[in-house]
């Protein structure tokens, strides 16, 4: 597998964990807690694009 393969099959596998711990947050109805830059913030995942 070359580097390239490996970034792909990386990236698919990012776009699918963040899909689905979307999906997950709405039907439990949680709020997304992320972090940036240090910052904690509380997110609804009902305004997150899938």
């Amino acid at each position: 597998m070359t580097n390239k393969e490996f970034e792909e099959k990386m990236r698919i596998g990012l776009q699918l964990t963040h899909q689905r711990l979307i999906e997950q947050k709405r039907r439990d109805h949680e709020m997304l807690i992320l972090g940036e830059n240090g910052e904690v913030k509380y997110v609804d995942p009902f305004t997150i694009d899938l």
